[in-house]
């Protein structure tokens, strides 16, 4: 029985759906607007792709009747603040109303896992950047788009402990990689995108403030890795795991990466951690060994790696990131 992937034309969506082809996988492919023609045609395998409101039961239900799905890896949602303060109502709706429905389909069709992608962004006041966020941390919110996420937690932690859904939720983090180059500037994605745009189009950066700015990166094949390796696991022990590279890494070694990636470009950047902190605050560095503990999975791509492979990548697609 196939695999229920939500939110699959997004970043870390379609990243998992083509992960999941590969490892051997049935997928059933929800998105709800976008829907890109080209990035479906260049899936391989079995993979049935499906328009569906999820906050909306009736097709919800019109979905699980067509489609009989074993379990859920749930990516969907509004994704960072900038988004959500412009829609809180669409945002509940994305985010908590969505979640409660797909948990309560575990419960009545018995699916043998349910994965909730959340953030790290829940922990909006752990901004003493010298100490690991571990998974057993309380989480504290501030604005829309984390309160939500965090709203999405509480359901999923409840329908595991009050009802036995083989429920967990999964942390990330900043995600990076293809296919996600926007084409117009999204401070809460990071410098990464931003930075190997402007260098693979021969323009010079010159950012005023960033330089103090650190987050935990991953990059996107490493979320899609961690989040199936949840998935397919025989037992789960715990209710929240986090995936990440474990330490924040600083807007200088980014430029670094990027440097090495695209040779010859020029990076220079001042103190300061705006813009990257315009849509939420600089924390401590999402941390933790459940993952690996319990599933064996550690991320693979150190910093050099992932920015080298999302260069090349977007060298391999140039209408993806030229003007």
């Amino acid at each position: 029985m196939p695999i229920l992937i939500t939110g699959a034309m997004g970043h870390v969506g379609y990243e998992t759906v083509r992960n999941a082809l590969a490892r051997g996988h049935e997928v059933v492919a929800q998105y709800r607007s976008v829907f890109r023609e080209r990035d479906a045609a260049a899936l391989e395998g079995p993979v049935c792709w499906v328009r569906c409101d999820l906050a909306n039961q009736a097709e919800l239900s019109a979905l699980l009747g067509r489609h009989k799905v074993h379990g859920c890896i749930h990516t969907a949602a509004v994704p960072n603040d900038q988004h959500a303060r412009q829609d809180p109502l669409g945002t509940v709706d994305a985010n908590v109303v969505a979640v409660s429905r797909l948990l309560d389909a575990a419960r009545t069709r018995n699916w043998r896992r349910f994965i909730y992608v959340s953030t790290g962004s829940v922990f909006q006041n752990a901004v003493d950047v010298t100490k690991p966020i571990l998974e057993d941390a309380t989480p504290s919110v501030t604005n829309v788009y984390s309160t939500t996420k965090y709203a999405g937690e509480l359901l999923t932690s409840m329908y595991r402990s009050q009802f036995g859904v083989s429920a967990a939720i999964v942390r990330i983090s900043w995600v990076y990689g293809p296919p996600l180059v926007p084409r117009i500037r999204e401070n809460p994605r990071g410098p990464i995108p931003v930075f190997l745009r402007l260098a693979l189009a021969g323009k010079a950066i010159h950012e005023p403030s960033g330089r103090d700015f650190g987050a935990t990166y991953t990059y996107v094949a490493d979320v899609a890795g961690g989040l199936l390796a949840a998935y397919e696991a025989d037992n789960l022990a715990h209710g929240v795991y986090h995936l990440s590279c474990g330490r924040n890494i600083l807007t200088d070694e980014v430029a670094a990466a990027v440097r090495a990636a695209v040779p010859g470009c020029v990076i220079e950047v001042g103190p300061g951690t705006a813009p990257w902190t315009d849509h939420s605050r600089m924390r401590g560095p999402l941390s933790g060994t459940r993952l690996r503990d319990d599933t064996g999975f550690a991320p693979r791509y150190a910093l050099e790696q992932g920015v080298k492979a999302f260069a090349d990548w977007m060298r391999a697609h140039p209408d993806i990131y030229r003007e």
